[in-house]
């Protein structure tokens, strides 16, 4: 290919020296390489117009988004939310909102981690309509990179599983998940994505726009909630303890008072200097790993295929 310098291209425009550097500074000139200090453009290229340059980007069609990584989104919706059709209202806008925006995506390959994003704030912004929702979003980033020194990954160990019926451990799962939405907020964003999701810190930290030290500590706190509460009550992780998924499933006729003490709860477990119980840790880990992922409704997809078509 052959190349011009910013001299020849200005006088081939009618244009200032200056103004062709900055169009080259702002990637307007299609094809303009640089060398050391020196900008060369190809003899072949036309005067930008007036809108910047963008490069042609890989356009999807929705339906293999949807396809892709719809029951996916669904899922992380889900467990944040606990609910069915808040969870399909959340993922439902997570697709508008990339779809409308996919051009503004730099990396095509990064379609799952910007989706993450757009799940946590759509569903940061779900909590903010809800009036009965006490939710607190700025945490002190100097307390939680310190908390954030104490986290310690347990051992992975194959733990031994206590027999039950498929209805108790049904009734465990939906156990173990309601309790994890009783973390504050971001505790539960962090806790979901990285021990029921497995994504690495650095990328929580990206979605939160925190340190990565400060998500360690928001993880401790999230796991030191957990545990401290389960480990005095489930009976999966000491059968010595008196909370019984069993006894529970049979104790319908107290069920509204139940949801109505739990509506408002939030683990805050503050013990200084909390030691974590590893054998406990790790069974607890291994309990949340072990639930089974969610699909949303048939009809589902379909109508989120629909609501494209009006965009």
């Amino acid at each position: 290919m052959d190349y011009i310098s910013v001299s020849e291209a200005a006088k081939k425009w009618g244009i200032s020296e200056r103004r062709v550097q900055k169009l080259c500074e702002e990637n307007r000139i299609l094809g303009v390489e640089r060398i050391s200090r020196i900008w060369l453009i190809p003899k072949s290229a036309k005067k930008p117009t007036d809108k910047r340059y963008k490069a042609p980007v890989l356009r999807v069609s929705i339906d293999e988004i949807v396809k892709e990584y719809g029951t996916y989104i669904y899922n992380i919706a889900y467990k944040l939310t606990g609910k069915t059709e808040q969870a399909e209202d959340i993922t439902q806008e997570t697709f508008i909102k990339a779809w409308k925006h996919l051009d503004e995506l730099k990396d095509q390959t990064a379609v799952k981690q910007w989706l993450h994003t757009i799940c946590v704030n759509e569903f940061k912004m779900s909590l903010r309509k809800d009036s009965r929702q006490k939710t607190t979003y700025v945490d002190n980033i100097e307390e939680l990179e310190k908390d954030g020194e104490l986290l310690v990954n347990p051992p992975e160990n194959v733990i031994e599983e206590v027999q039950a019926s498929e209805d108790v451990i049904s009734m465990r799962n939906g156990c173990f998940l309601a309790m994890s939405r009783k973390l504050s907020v971001n505790q539960r964003i962090t806790f979901s994505f990285i021990d029921m999701f497995g994504l690495p810190i650095q990328e929580v930290a990206d979605i939160l726009g925190i340190t990565p030290k400060a998500v360690k500590g928001l993880l401790y706190r999230a796991r030191m909630n957990i545990d401290s509460f389960f480990q005095s009550h489930c009976y999966f992780l000491n059968t010595e303890n008196p909370c019984r998924c069993r006894a529970w499933a049979e104790f319908f006729q107290t069920r509204n008072e139940l949801q109505a003490f739990m509506q408002d709860k939030i683990l805050d477990y503050t013990e200084k200097g909390y030691e974590f119980d590893l054998e406990i840790r790790g069974k607890i880990a291994s309990y949340y790993h072990q639930i089974p992922a969610q699909m949303p409704r048939k009809e589902w997809y379909q109508m989120v295929i629909s609501q494209f078509k009006k965009v």
